[in-house]
């Protein structure tokens, strides 16, 4: 989703990015770039430098756009550039900003949602998702993730739901299919335990390694992260390799079963 130094209507991502309705994934947030000012202001210097793959100058940048003028554009751009550099919660945070000033911004609430799915959270992604299509009544994706995080915190009735909702309101035809493909494969997954006895019941939301969890649950987790990045910088190729080898090397069943989700979903978008 793009957003407008104004926070105003959101407008087309660029065509070189993927399409957000083909992946579960972060988009990267964008503002319209104004000429015609000696100085640019802060949003708009954040994004050319975000572009440049400066993001650390870019995030100083978006934190000075905060301080100038808080705005939804200003707090989703600071967002998507945290989770960027690896900072899942800042940026979710950073999110959740936005929408205090923009409430009824489906797009960031479906970002969010991703973000918070990805992070561990279903519950938290049940609940943006939600808003996001009662805010878009045909908003296909959201309806559909919305299963996958039901599915993640084992309700899998509503999950089904959702996904037979999400494929009769799907109008492409190969985003249909593709909904199709995971709802038949995550339905088979739910015939037989996903995470084994005495796995958490919250789904993926297992802890973060502490002092004793294997070292590479640990560098499995750092390539989980990086993929993430990848995928929000539009590098796919290098997004799928680092997913498949984070899921060879985690060990917490809850985690690799949400690894598997986002792996199937991100190569059916090829």
């Amino acid at each position: 989703m793009a957003v407008s130094a104004g926070g105003a209507r959101p407008v087309a991502a660029s065509p070189a990015r993927l399409p957000m309705s083909t992946r579960l994934a972060l988009v990267v947030l964008a503002v319209v770039l104004v000429g015609g000012c000696a100085k640019p202001p802060a949003l708009e210097r954040g994004l050319m430098l975000y572009e440049q793959g400066r993001y650390r100058r870019a995030l100083a940048t978006f934190d000075e756009a905060v301080r100038e003028q808080p705005s939804a554009a200003a707090y989703a751009n600071r967002g998507t550039t945290r989770i960027r550099l690896g900072d899942t919660a800042g940026g979710i945070a950073d999110f959740t900003s936005a929408l205090q000033l923009a409430p009824n911004d489906s797009e960031i609430l479906f970002n969010r949602g991703n973000a918070r799915l990805v992070a561990g959270d279903p519950k938290g992604a049940i609940a943006d998702f939600t808003r996001a299509a009662e805010l878009r009544p045909t908003f296909a994706l959201a309806v559909f993730n919305r299963g996958i995080a039901r599915h993640r915190s084992g309700d899998a009735l509503g999950a089904r739901a959702d996904w037979n909702e999400a494929i009769k309101l799907a109008k492409n035809p190969e985003v249909r299919a593709a909904m199709e493909r995971r709802a038949e494969a995550l339905g088979r997954e739910a015939g037989a335990p996903a995470s084994g006895p005495g796995a958490p019941a919250s789904g993926p939301g297992a802890p973060a390694a502490g002092p004793d969890a294997p070292a590479d649950s640990g560098a499995g987790r750092e390539l989980a992260r990086r993929a993430l990045d990848r995928e929000l910088a539009g590098d796919h190729t290098g997004a799928l390799a680092d997913l498949k080898s984070a899921l060879a090397l985690e060990t917490d069943p809850g985690r690799r079963a949400a690894l598997q989700d986002l792996l199937r979903m991100w190569e059916e978008a090829r």
